[in-house]
C-alpha cells in the first residue's frame, strides 16, 4: 500500500480550497456588479449593501492568506525532504 505524506494530503486540501476560493470570489464579484448596476430599492440602501461586500470580502482574504500559509507550508516540507538528514 502506498504511503501518503501530509505535504500530499495538504496539498490535495489546498486545490480544494482554492477551487471554492476561486467560485466564491467570483460569487462575489457578481454580486458586487448587480449591485453597481441596480440602484437601492424600498428596504434596501446603498451602506448596507457596501458592509456586506466588505464583510464578504474581508472573509475571502482570510482563506486567501490561509490558503497561502498552507502553500509555503507545502513548500517547506519539501524543502524538508530534499535536505539530507545529519
Amino acid at each position: 500500500m502506498p504511503k501518503v505524506t501530509a505535504s500530499e494530503v495538504l496539498t490535495y486540501s489546498l486545490k480544494r480550497e482554492q477551487a471554492q476560493f476561486a467560485e466564491e470570489a467570483e460569487r462575489l464579484a457578481k454580486q458586487a456588479a448587480y449591485i453597481a448596476a441596480n440602484p437601492p430599492a424600498d428596504g434596501r440602501t446603498v451602506s448596507g449593501d457596501i458592509a456586506r461586500l466588505m464583510q464578504e470580502a474581508a472573509f475571502l482574504l482570510k482563506r486567501a492568506a490561509t490558503i497561502e500559509a498552507g502553500l509555503e507550508a507545502v513548500g517547506l516540507m519539501g524543502a524538508e525532504t530534499a535536505t539530507p538528514e545529519q
